[in-house]
């Protein structure tokens, strides 16, 4: 499974992270950058698939991808 992040604001970070640990840092560096600004981010951690045409897609975490992450943060 792949996770990037992204915001409806801030947008995507344009990274395909191979674990929710990887985006939460990716996520936590954002969240830090933008607070530096005075700012913050408006990204969060979904999930990456591919719909039956190849296409990227993004999906909200399942609740057990959810606690994984928490259980870092």
């Amino acid at each position: 499974m792949e996770y990037t992040t992204e915001g409806d604001v801030r947008g995507c970070c344009d990274h395909k992270h191979q674990s929710i640990k990887a985006a939460a840092a990716c996520l936590k560096r954002d969240q830090e950058g933008c607070a530096r600004q005075g700012g913050y981010s408006d990204r969060r951690i979904v999930r990456l698939t591919i719909d039956e045409r190849g296409v990227w897609r993004t999906e909200p975490l399942t609740e057990s991808e959810q606690d994984e992450y928490y259980a870092i943060a």
